[in-house]
């Protein structure tokens, strides 16, 4: 049984937040978000001080954390980082006691270090162009569709969109990078008008980003289920392909969707494996005469 500390004290201060339904949220949702955070090395976005004041990343599994808080060894540019791993809901709530208001996960299991079982298209729109964020993300399902490939879609409860697809671990990470890039680049190369593959928002010029770049090792995403530091609590939610038209990227809130947690419209999805599907945007890439450009996010 873990003891909740500070129960009282409000994470979310202009809503009225309080640690303690932070907590009790991820009590509820435990049974959604654990398939997505189990096994997998975690970085925590922490705000002991309430989300109206700074908050930090945590990859570092803290010396003080128990036992049954696992620890992964990974490499970093300058050594190795021990992240903390979770595998039942035990840890959920233990980590949701340390503040923890957000979740971020990488494309792979701690199992099998090679092979991703993920990937993810965040949309990244301008501040406020709902309309955009939805065109961007039903033209990448388009395109999925037409390789074959199963999306998924969930809010990011923030600005956009995430287009996401459950993989076998059947290819590595330079065959990822490569698809998930091939995949923007196209993409902008058919709507260039609203689509783009700029970093740098100066060049972006109100167009949607397709950020491929969450597919990389050392790259994480939001989790579905995962609250975010924005006002009202805000979750990362999956919903059908049917409710896009329809669904603000920030529309479901911790106090206001917890019927929702009832009812998984991913549920009927299975993995699928991208080695057919590699080899077709290889081939569209290749017949369109488009190179994949060398990607350097500091524009140098």
């Amino acid at each position: 049984m873990i003891e909740i500390s500070h129960p009282d004290k409000l994470l979310y201060p202009k809503d009225g937040i309080s640690k303690g339904e932070v907590v009790a949220y991820y009590q509820q949702a435990s049974a959604q978000i654990l398939p997505h955070l189990v096994a997998r090395p975690l970085t925590l976005q922490r705000f002991p001080g309430g989300i109206d004041k700074p908050g930090f990343m945590q990859k570092n599994a803290g010396k003080g954390f128990p036992p049954f808080i696992e620890r992964v060894e990974l490499p970093k540019q300058d050594g190795t980082v021990q992240y903390p791993s979770i595998n039942d809901d035990q840890g959920l709530i233990y980590l949701a006691n340390q503040n923890t208001i957000t979740f971020h996960i990488p494309c792979f299991r701690t199992f099998d270090l090679e092979h991703p079982d993920r990937l993810v298209f965040d949309l990244d729109p301008s501040e406020g162009d709902v309309d955009g964020a939805r065109f961007a993300a039903q033209a990448v399902a388009d395109l999925l569709s037409e390789l074959r490939v199963a999306p998924l879609i969930m809010t990011s409860g923030s600005k956009g969109f995430h287009v996401v697809v459950h993989l076998k671990p059947t290819i590595d990470f330079e065959a990822l990078a490569r698809f998930s890039q091939a995949c923007a680049v196209v993409l902008s190369h058919l709507h260039p008008d609203r689509l783009t593959v700029e970093f740098l928002k100066k060049e972006r010029q109100s167009r949607v980003f397709i950020d491929w770049l969450r597919n990389g090792f050392g790259a994480t995403g939001v989790s579905p289920y995962s609250l975010r530091p924005r006002s009202g609590a805000p979750i990362a939610m999956p919903i059908s392909w049917d409710e896009l038209p329809h669904t603000e990227p920030n529309q479901f809130r911790l106090r206001e969707s917890q019927d929702r947690l009832a009812t998984d419209p991913w549920k009927e999805s299975a993995p699928v494996d991208l080695t057919d599907a590699l080899n077709a945007i290889d081939t569209l890439v290749k017949e369109r005469g488009m190179e994949l450009p060398k990607f350097d996010r500091f524009g140098r």
